[in-house]
C-alpha cells in the first residue's frame, strides 16, 4: 500500500515538472511580450522591462537544469531508487542551482524589489535542498556499512 502512494505522489509531482517545463519554455519565448505590457498596466518605470529580461534570461539555465534534475529524481523514485549516488548527485545540483539563482536576484533586487523576495526564498529552498541532499549521503553511508 506505502510504495503505491509515493509513486502516486512522484508521479503526480513529475507531471507538475513538466508543467512547469513548459511553463519556462512559454515564458522564455514571451517574456518580452507580458513584461510589457505589465509595465503598461500598472504603469510602472520603463526601464523596468530590460531590468527583468537581463534577469530572467540567465535565471533560465539554472530553472532548467533544476527542472531536468527533478524528473531525474522524480524518474529514479518511481523506479524504485530512493538511496543512490544519482539521487545525491541530482540534489547537489538543485541545491548548486537555487543558491546561483539566488545571489543573482538579491544582486538585482535594488533595481526590483520582488527580486529580493524571490532571491531569498531561492537561498532557503538551497539550504533545504541541501540538508535533505546531506540526510540522503549520510543514509546511503549508513546502508553501505551494514
Amino acid at each position: 500500500f506505502y510504495m503505491r502512494n509515493y509513486r502516486k505522489s512522484a508521479k503526480l509531482s513529475l507531471f507538475v515538472t513538466y508543467l512547469f517545463m513548459v511553463l519556462l519554455l512559454l515564458c522564455v519565448i514571451f517574456l518580452p511580450m507580458l513584461v510589457t505590457w505589465y509595465v503598461e498596466v500598472k504603469g510602472r518605470d520603463q526601464t523596468l522591462p530590460t531590468t527583468i529580461m537581463l534577469t530572467c534570461y540567465p535565471l533560465t539555465p539554472f530553472a532548467a537544469i533544476t527542472l531536468f534534475s527533478l524528473r531525474r529524481l522524480l524518474l529514479n523514485l518511481i523506479d524504485g531508487l530512493v538511496l543512490g549516488e544519482q539521487n545525491i548527485k541530482m540534489l547537489k545540483r538543485i541545491s548548486i542551482c537555487l543558491i546561483c539563482a539566488g545571489v543573482i536576484m538579491l544582486l538585482v533586487g535594488h533595481r526590483y524589489m520582488p527580486f529580493y523576495i524571490a532571491g531569498v526564498a531561492a537561498a532557503a529552498g538551497s539550504l533545504i535542498v541541501s540538508v535533505i541532499q546531506n540526510i540522503f549521503e549520510a543514509a546511503l553511508q549508513i546502508k553501505n556499512e551494514e
